[in-house]
C-alpha cells in the first residue's frame, strides 16, 4: 500500500487499493469545511472562488502570508489591481483587526475580511467602513456583508517598496525611469528607494501589480497548479517548488 494510502486509513478514512490521492485530499477538505472550519478551509475557499471562480490562474495571481507593513496579510490577490483577504475563524480573535486593516488599507485597491456569521456582525461597527465583509457560509460559499471601496489617494507608496523584492523594484524602475547605473550592494536600496517616490501612487501601485502577478502566472506554475486538487492549490500557492519537485507532487497525487 502506497504510504498516503496508509496514512489516510489509519486516520480513518475508507481507502480503496489503488484509488488515486487528488479526490481523497479533497474528500478530506469537504469534511473540514463541514466540521472544522480551520484557517486552511477559509483559505482554499478564497483560492477557489476567486482565482480559479472569478478570475483565472493565468491572469490573476494568489499570495499567501504576505507581509504589509507590521502585518501579515493572508492571501492577496492581484489581477488588474490588488485585493487583501484578512481571515479570522470561529476560532480567532478580532483583537488584531483594528491593527491589521489600516496596514492594509496602505497597499491594496481593496481590504477584506473574510469571516463567520457571528464575527461579521461585529466587524461592521468596529472596522473602517472601506473594509469589505465577506462571510463563508456552511456550503463553501462567500457572501458579501459589505464591499470593499477601492483606494481613493490612500495608497502609500513606500508600503509598496518594502513589499517588493529588489529584482522587482528594479526592473519597474528601469521600465517606468530608463536604465540606471550599477551600484554596489549596499546602494541599491536607497538608490531605488529614492527613484521610486517619484512616482505617483497610481503608477507605483500599477508597478506593485505586475510585479506580483508575474510571481505566479508564469505558464510553468499555472500549469503545476491547475493540476492540483482544489484542496492543495493554496498550498501550492504557498510553497516555493523547483520543477522536479512538482512533478513528484504529481505523480504522488494522480
Amino acid at each position: 500500500m502506497r504510504p498516503m494510502h496508509a496514512r489516510m486509513r489509519a486516520a480513518g478514512m475508507t481507502v480503496t487499493k489503488g484509488s488515486p490521492i487528488a479526490p481523497l485530499l479533497d474528500e478530506c477538505l469537504f469534511n473540514l469545511q463541514r466540521n472544522y472550519r480551520c484557517e486552511y478551509v477559509y483559505k482554499a475557499a478564497v483560492g477557489d472562488r476567486i482565482v480559479f471562480g472569478r478570475h483565472s490562474p493565468r491572469t490573476a495571481s494568489l499570495q499567501v502570508e504576505l507581509p504589509v507593513g507590521r502585518s501579515i496579510v493572508d492571501l492577496a490577490v492581484f489581477n488588474g489591481t490588488s485585493t487583501a483577504y484578512e481571515i479570522k475563524t470561529e476560532f480567532d480573535s478580532d483583537k488584531r483587526l483594528v491593527s491589521q486593516t489600516p496596514d492594509y488599507l496602505k497597499a491594496f485597491d481593496q481590504v477584506f475580511v473574510v469571516t463567520h456569521a457571528d464575527m461579521a456582525e461585529r466587524c461592521l461597527s468596529m472596522l473602517d467602513t472601506r473594509v469589505g465583509i465577506l462571510v463563508l457560509n456552511d456550503r463553501g460559499r462567500l457572501t458579501t456583508v459589505r464591499s470593499a471601496v477601492s483606494a481613493d489617494g490612500r495608497i502609500d507608496s513606500a508600503t509598496l517598496f518594502r513589499m517588493l523584492r529588489r529584482a522587482e523594484y528594479q526592473a519597474a524602475v528601469g521600465r517606468l525611469l530608463g536604465p540606471q547605473p550599477d551600484l554596489p550592494n549596499g546602494q541599491v536600496h536607497a538608490h531605488y528607494s529614492r527613484l521610486w517616490a517619484t512616482l505617483s501612487p497610481e503608477e507605483a501601485h500599477r508597478a506593485f501589480v505586475a510585479a506580483m502577478r508575474d510571481r505566479t502566472t508564469q505558464p510553468h506554475s499555472v500549469d503545476f497548479l491547475t493540476a492540483l486538487p482544489a484542496s492543495l492549490r493554496v498550498l501550492g500557492y504557498a510553497t516555493p517548488l523547483s520543477a522536479v519537485q512538482r512533478q513528484r507532487i504529481l505523480n504522488v497525487l494522480h
